[in-house]
């Protein structure tokens, strides 16, 4: 494994002449890729139609629960007499797993398929924005005035659930469930609140449409290993 100053050696050597600054980058790759006017054109009609054709649609899902995070990987060492179909010869290796993730997934796929997410019967598979927000227990020793408060979003938690394992715990529960995978999260973001009723409210967008033929290939392939129809997916063809 490379050392920080290697990479950050290598990062000099291929970007150092980039300039920072978006205007001066945009200027510096027009000469870069000798673009003539007609290619410019083309750069802005493509421009536009993604902003006339690009749309999002919006979905609220909220889980009933206490907001969790993911828990640390466990440890297992695997050998012939406790997992024979995975160990090699007479070897051993170790596995690592999550204890909670199969169950987490499990509760999703069971969400939809008794028809409380009836919308998601068929996987999302475009680029999506997700913003999840997690309303732990209100503490039992707030006074009045602090629960209030804390309903309202002015008193805010900085205790565990880590943000990141939030994040984590229910972008793993969507995978196969809801979207193809979470690569497909362009924006995300994460918020703690205090509530009285605890509870998770995601709130996803999902575009209309790939960006590029790149990820078109990409997505036919999984979705065609996963026996999904994919007669209407499209992309940009610039």
């Amino acid at each position: 494994m490379k050392s920080r100053k290697e990479k950050s050696y290598e990062y000099y050597e291929k970007y150092a002449l980039i300039p920072d600054d978006l205007e001066e980058r945009l200027s510096w790759m027009y000469d870069k890729f000798n673009i003539n006017d007609r290619k410019a054109q083309m750069i802005l009609n493509a421009k536009q139609a993604i902003m006339n054709e690009l749309q999002y649609t919006d979905f609220k899902i909220v889980l009933h629960e206490e907001p969790a995070g993911t828990p640390r990987p466990r440890f297992r060492l695997v050998n012939r007499y406790n997992l024979a179909n995975e160990a090699m010869n007479n070897g051993q290796f170790v596995k690592v797993y999550s204890i909670t993730g199969a169950e987490d997934r499990r509760f999703m796929r069971q969400l939809i398929t008794s028809g409380e997410l009836n919308e998601f019967q068929e996987l999302l598979y475009t680029p999506c924005r997700v913003e999840y927000n997690a309303y732990v227990k209100t503490p039992s020793n707030f006074n009045t005035t602090q629960i209030f408060l804390a309903e309202i979003g002015l008193e805010r938690p900085i205790n565990k659930p880590d943000w990141d394992n939030i994040g984590k715990k229910y972008s793993d529960m969507m995978n196969g469930n809801i979207w193809l995978d979470d690569t497909l999260v362009i924006d995300g973001s994460i918020h703690k609140f205090y509530s009285i009723k605890p509870r998770v409210e995601i709130n996803l967008s999902f575009a209309n449409i790939l960006y590029n033929k790149y990820q078109y290939k990409s997505t036919i392939k999984k979705l065609q290993d996963l026996g999904v129809n994919t007669d209407n997916v499209k992309y940009f063809d610039f």
